[in-house]
C-alpha cells in the first residue's frame, strides 16, 4: 500500500498546474510570476518551489497535460487509412478536439510557441511541434501526388490550415451553438472549395 504523503504531494502539484495555466491564459507566460502562481494556489513561493525547479518546469507540465498528446491522438486516427482528403478532415477535426478538450493547456502552449524566442521552447516541444507540422505536410504532400489537391506550395498551405485551427483559441468558448469539431468541418470545407462564387 503506497503512503498519503505522495499522493497528497501529486494532488497539489495537479492543482497547481491547473491554476497556472489558467494564470498562463489570463496573463501571458511572460507576464506570471512564481509568486503569482503560489498567491493564486494559497501556499508559501517556497512550498511552490518544493514541487517544481522554476515557472518553466510548470509550464511546460501545463502545456502537456490532459491525456495522451495531440500527435499521438493523430497518428492513431490517421493510421486507418484512408485518402488524402478524409486524412486531412481527420486531422483538422480531431486537432480541434484535442483543442476543445484541453483548451487551457494548448492555449499556454499555443502562446508560448508564439511569442518566446525559439531558443526558449524547449526541445522536446519543438520536436512534437515539427513532428506535428510533418504530419500535416504529408497528407498534403500526398494529396498533390494524387491529384486530390492542387497546391503549389503545401509548406504555405500547412502554415494557413494550421493557423486557422490555432486562432480558435481567440474567440471559440465551449458550450456554443457549434463544436469545436463542426468549425473544423467548416474551415475544411472553405479550405477545399474556396469563397469563390465563380
Amino acid at each position: 500500500m503506497e503512503p498519503d504523503v505522495p499522493k497528497d504531494r501529486n494532488s497539489r502539484a495537479e492543482r497547481i498546474i491547473e491554476t497556472a495555466a489558467e494564470l498562463f491564459v489570463e496573463r501571458g507566460y511572460e507576464s506570471t510570476s512564481m509568486r503569482d502562481i503560489a498567491n493564486a494556489c494559497g501556499i508559501s513561493k517556497s512550498l511552490l518551489y518544493h514541487h517544481f525547479s522554476d515557472k518553466y518546469e510548470i509550464f511546460t507540465k501545463a502545456a502537456s497535460t490532459g491525456g495522451s498528446g495531440l500527435n499521438e491522438q493523430v497518428e492513431e486516427a490517421l493510421a486507418k487509412g484512408g485518402s488524402a482528403r478524409e486524412k486531412l478532415l481527420t486531422f483538422m477535426q480531431i486537432t480541434a478536439r484535442y483543442f476543445e478538450e484541453n483548451r487551457l493547456s494548448w492555449i499556454a502552449s499555443s502562446q508560448e510557441f508564439w511569442s518566446s524566442n525559439e531558443n526558449r521552447v524547449s526541445l522536446k516541444m519543438r520536436v512534437r511541434r515539427d513532428a506535428f507540422e510533418n504530419m500535416l505536410r504529408g497528407i498534403l504532400d500526398e494529396g498533390v501526388a494524387s491529384g486530390e489537391f492542387r497546391i503549389e506550395d503545401t509548406r504555405m498551405a500547412g502554415r494557413l490550415i494550421l493557423s486557422s485551427l490555432n486562432w480558435m483559441q481567440r474567440w471559440y468558448r465551449p458550450g456554443g451553438t457549434k463544436t469545436a469539431q463542426d468549425i473544423a468541418e467548416a474551415y475544411f470545407s472553405l479550405i477545399l472549395n474556396g469563397i469563390d462564387g465563380a
